[in-house]
């Protein structure tokens, strides 16, 4: 079966929800004032089966343009680049991370189950990170080692954005600790340097 089959066959329960695909990107978008809330599905297909693959994950505005002037990143990619993006097992312990297609587990039996989910778990937890607040709360629980699928270095500099936008009262703490964990970890001298460097520009501008 083509990605592109697989991705329409999704298009109907996603609209009903205000999600609309966007080609060029290979997402589901909603958007909400601050953002867009995303849903990206991954399919591989072989001789015997097939993978598919879901993650979501929300994308503030704000934050990715004021990351993407400090950290190196393709041409483009800040206009697209996700603030958080999850896989599902990550947000249901009871899913798999990637479903197996095959003769016994065809695609319409993973398609049942995940919006199951998305109708129980997974919107909710997209608009629970509308609210930034709850997003930079997120953040801060994953301080020490980050999210499973995302560049520790990106962590921490989406982290210090959101903890100067909306709790500057844990920001100081924060930066002191995300520069120690910076320098522990081995990260490149470079990028502790655009760290320094996008402190100055948050503390000169925010």
């Amino acid at each position: 079966m083509e990605k592109d089959v697989v991705i329409a066959r999704h298009f109907d329960f996603f609209q009903d929800f205000g999600f609309e695909y966007h080609n060029s990107h290979g997402l589901f978008y909603k958007d909400f004032p601050q953002g867009k809330q995303a849903i990206f599905i991954h399919y591989a297909e072989y001789e015997e089966e097939a993978f598919l693959e879901y993650n979501i994950g929300v994308r503030i505005d704000q934050v990715e343009l004021m990351v993407h002037q400090f950290l190196p990143s393709l041409q483009g990619y800040e206009d697209r680049s996700l603030t958080l993006i999850q896989p599902l097992n990550k947000i249901d312990q009871n899913l798999p991370r990637r479903f197996i297609l095959d003769a016994a587990n065809p695609l319409l039996k993973a398609q049942k189950e995940i919006e199951n989910f998305f109708i129980q778990k997974g919107f909710k937890w997209l608009d629970d990170l509308v609210q930034v607040k709850r997003l930079q709360e997120e953040f801060e629980t994953k301080k020490a080692k980050g999210f499973v699928n995302q560049n520790y270095a990106f962590h921490v500099f989406r982290a210090t954005a959101l903890s100067k936008l909306v709790a500057p009262e844990k920001y100081h703490e924060l930066r002191s600790f995300f520069l120690s964990q910076l320098e522990n970890q081995g990260i490149t001298p470079i990028t502790i340097a655009s760290y320094l460097q996008f402190l100055n520009f948050l503390d000169s501008k925010y």
